[in-house]
């Protein structure tokens, strides 16, 4: 935890759940992801060896868990038209503009441009850990600062009529859609609680919780919210429009397509001055583009500018593993997978991934340890590797087979090996797998040493190779799940709801049995 200071009277916590960033960068990547902060600023922490006093942050030794870190945003520069940009973030509710701010509020443009929140292309903010109370119309929040002021005197509750009622659960609706349009039970009850808990004037005597109709009355707005923005085209909630539904079963609950493995961009809308033609254009040139050398920074501004598109399709046409790769071959490079991932996700993969499967290494392998039976003992032997070459490779490798036994999941419907020479029954083999693994060692090989390859294969098709090693290949596998909207394959659905929901904490207050049971036995 960090307490972040970004202005007078302005300053909120930090939550690094993964740990300190590696760089400054990385720490100011996460303020501007969880602070919703933009433009250009550097950061100064408090130095205790000169008095707390604040000094410029150049290293993450510098800081520890709860030190004060200070946001100083740099002059902003003037525009053509001589206004200036501005460096705070666009939402002022959340963050009010005041004169300590390095230029003085009289000085900006309030144009419309420049006060827009983040663009409708994409969400940059995953579902918050408390949800923030957005500040509701003028004559809603002037009767709810009086009923709470009423409140904090006399204890007088508020009973709003109709109107006021109806005033509230439409600011909450335009928030909630910030983060997401389909919300679970769990969520729904936390939007409530935040309401009564930053307006307790509203709270429901005859309720138990204080905020059981209110959490009712939600459903039904954020419903007919949804409604509003199907008829506007919203890609998100239109894919579940009665038109899109197969013939043979037109219920409105069938086949509901949205977030189920806490994706934050699921369905984007086109960017700004796109559409699908001209999006499509962009991909035909990306065919062309990816056969060139030295043009990565090019490929991935154009992967980009082309996510929506790709992401529609996935999700709408759900096409054939081989037909898409055709359509978007830059996609399947490690770089692209990280970088999709993040565009879904908002979290980087690779690093988050490792670093806090590192981190549970140790406990992972306590609890291994304490498996007995039959069970105990594939995992003794999947766990050999590491007495004879404990590198960090191997140690990944290792704990992620017996992950996999640990769950009473095969290892091998993960991860498939084969020598060198049988790799021509190995290509058999690989072109029977939907969804794994393969690894191609050589002769006599032992832990540590080199592979000859290693790579993906999804329904027969061989997405990528040359991955280097095991755990990677994982990291690269749980990536296109993302990217190609797939379903866990049913035979690892615990090993892959762990890694998602207990290693990258994605939607990980809801578990199976399972993964619970082993949640707990972690945190011992």
């Amino acid at each position: 935890k960090l307490r972040i200071i970004l202005g007078e009277n302005n300053a909120q916590r930090l939550i690094l759940p993964d740990g300190m960033p590696e760089t400054v960068m990385g720490l100011k990547e996460e303020i501007k992801r969880q602070c919703r902060v933009d433009g250009d600023f550097r950061l100064q922490f408090m130095d205790v060896e000169f008095g707390n006093e604040f000094t410029n942050l150049v290293s993450m030794s510098d800081i520890q868990d709860k030190s004060t870190i200070k946001v100083i945003f740099n002059p902003a520069l003037p525009t053509p038209d001589g206004t200036l940009t501005l460096p705070y973030s666009a939402d002022a509710t959340s963050h009010p503009l005041d004169d300590s701010s390095p230029i003085s509020c009289a000085s900006y443009s309030y144009d419309t441009d420049i006060l827009s929140s983040e663009s409708t292309s994409s969400r940059s903010t995953a579902w918050p850990i408390v949800f923030p109370m957005p500040r509701f119309a003028y004559d809603t929040q002037l009767q709810l600062d009086r009923a709470n002021a009423a409140f904090k005197s006399t204890g007088a509750l508020l009973y709003p009529d109709p109107k006021l009622k109806s005033a509230i659960l439409d600011g909450l609706a335009e928030a909630i859609v910030q983060y997401k349009v389909y919300l679970s039970d769990r969520e729904f009850e936390e939007v409530a609680e935040a309401l009564v808990t930053s307006h307790p004037c509203l709270k429901e005597p005859g309720s138990v919780t204080g905020y059981g109709g209110w959490k009712m009355s939600l459903k039904y707005k954020l419903a007919n919210y949804r409604t509003k923005l199907r008829r506007l085209g919203c890609p998100e909630v239109a894919v579940n429009a009665l038109k899109h539904k197969p013939e043979t079963n037109c219920s409105p609950a069938y086949s509901v397509k949205k977030p189920r493995k806490a994706e934050v961009n699921y369905c984007p809308n086109y960017p700004a001055g796109e559409t699908a033609e001209t999006l499509e254009e962009l991909r035909v040139m990306l065919l062309s583009e990816i056969k060139k050398k030295n043009n990565q920074q090019k490929l991935a501004e154009m992967m980009d500018r082309s996510f929506a598109l790709r992401r529609q399709e996935v999700v709408c046409e759900a096409p054939m593993i081989a037909d898409f790769k055709m359509r978007w071959p830059a996609l399947f490079q490690p770089r692209e997978v990280s970088a999709e991932f993040k565009r879904i996700t908002t979290i980087h993969l690779e690093s988050t991934f490792f670093s806090a499967l590192d981190g549970l290494s140790g406990n992972l392998m306590r609890a291994f340890a304490k498996k007995g039976g039959v069970q105990g003992r594939n995992i003794k032997t999947i766990m050999e590797p590491i007495t004879q070459e404990n590198t960090i490779e191997v140690r990944r490798e290792c704990i992620l087979k017996g992950l996999c036994a640990y769950l009473n999941e095969d290892p091998e419907k993960l991860v498939k090996e084969y020598m060198v020479s049988k790799f021509s029954s190995a290509q058999m083999a690989i072109a029977e797998t939907v969804c794994g693994i393969f690894v191609i060692r050589p002769e006599g090989a032992k832990p540590g040493d080199a592979n000859e390859d290693v790579g993906i294969v999804l329904e027969g098709v061989e997405v990528m190779k040359n991955l280097g090693n095991v755990s990677f290949a994982v990291v690269m596998l749980l990536g296109l799940v993302y990217a190609l909207n797939l379903s866990y394959p049913q035979e690892l659905k615990y090993t892959f709801e762990v890694l998602q929901k207990i290693v990258l904490e994605l939607d990980g207050k809801k578990l199976s049995n399972k993964a619970q049971v082993l949640k707990t036995n972690l945190s011992r």
